[in-house]
């Protein structure tokens, strides 16, 4: 049998250790993408790709403005002379590692990539599942991710010191995405979570488990199995996007959550003890940022941006119908087409902060 080509589906590896224990096995030669902020907190990181000789370190400042052509082409070029057998190493968050996937998937049509999550939100969700994507300017408004690209990691390391310089809000964000995780897919989990908090690395390990169990059935989502990953991000990236993405990811999601139990509830689907309890966790447990907030977002746009945003969303059907992931149960959801009149009734309680 051939062995697989650069980026297929491959079950995830993960090899948790020192950033410079695991980066002695690094093809010297590689390609380094590494976050601006992460290579001044931590020295070792440099100091240990410069020892593996790489042909090239682009250093990139983290967030949504590295998820540009700009910085697309920038990787793109240091790479040229990276052969086709070549490694592209990319360490960072979630925008380092969006880019970095699509570069090691453009390059020489395709060369290994390994991905070195240094948020917990990346450590938690985008360094795995093979998605890479930037973002395009339309009418002004950022859409997120509507060019993007399939191309699986061959491995993941995972460096607990990477984590020690997290501020509060990047741990918040990367909890809710991992609770996120157990509300829509694991009953047993979730309520395991709302006895005890759990640490950091098993937060970690229990995301990455359920996220891996999903993409395993559908890694490329042919089948529509993974839309169930995108609980709380339909409106989420709305949220993002009029936030002009001052609105961490995390707390977008967090808040996006919020939102999609209101139109579950609205619809029937969900159960109202159901959704509060989750609310309810969401709030004790990881943080999430609160109602006040979302009014105040929501209030920068008007009814038309917001449709606009929406429509431009990947996640919309043929006919512009949102399909919004809606729970049915603690740790069980399905992927529902929500008509416009649906969410739009809920708009006033949200414009007041309020729960519909």
């Amino acid at each position: 049998m051939n062995a697989l080509p650069p980026g297929a589906y491959r079950p995830a590896s993960d090899r948790w250790g020192p950033f410079p224990r695991l980066c002695a096995n690094l093809p010297e030669g590689s390609l380094a993408v590494v976050d601006r902020k992460v290579a001044r907190l931590h020295p070792s990181v440099l100091q240990s790709l410069r020892a593996r000789e790489p042909r090239a370190i682009v250093q990139l400042t983290g967030g949504e403005g590295a998820k540009s052509f700009t910085a697309l082409e920038q990787v793109l070029a240091a790479g040229l002379s990276l052969p086709r057998s070549g490694t592209l190493v990319a360490i960072g968050g979630g925008t380092i590692g969006d880019v970095s996937t699509v570069a090691a998937h453009l390059l020489k049509r395709g060369v290994r990539l390994v991905q070195v999550p240094t948020t917990l939100l990346a450590a938690v969700d985008s360094s795995l599942g093979g998605k890479g994507a930037v973002d395009l300017t339309v009418r002004g408004r950022v859409v997120k991710n509507p060019v993007g690209v399939f191309h699986y990691a061959e491995e993941a390391w995972l460096c607990p010191e990477l984590y020690t310089t997290l501020s509060d809000t990047q741990r918040r964000e990367g909890a809710l995405e991992a609770w996120k995780m157990v509300a829509s897919l694991d009953a047993k989990r979730f309520r395991a979570y709302t006895r005890r908090p759990p640490a950091l690395q098993r937060l970690v390990k229990d995301a990455r488990q359920l996220k891996e169990s999903i993409c395993a059935e559908d890694p490329y989502e042919l089948q529509g199995l993974r839309r169930v990953l995108n609980f709380g991000h339909t409106f989420g990236h709305v949220l993002e996007s009029v936030s002009n993405f001052r609105l961490s990811h995390g707390d977008a999601v967090g808040l996006g959550m919020l939102c999609a139990l209101d139109v579950g509830r609205h619809l029937g689907l969900t159960p109202e003890d159901e959704a509060r309890q989750v609310e309810e966790a969401l709030e004790r447990g990881p943080g999430v940022l609160g109602r006040k907030r979302t009014a105040a977002l929501l209030k920068r746009a008007d009814l038309g941006e917001v449709t606009e945003l929406l429509i431009a969303d990947k996640k919309t059907g043929s006919a512009g119908e949102l399909r919004m992931v809606l729970l049915t149960a603690v740790g069980s959801a399905e992927v529902r087409d929500v008509p416009a009149e649906a969410w739009r009734a809920l708009w006033p309680a949200w414009l007041q902060g309020k729960r519909p």
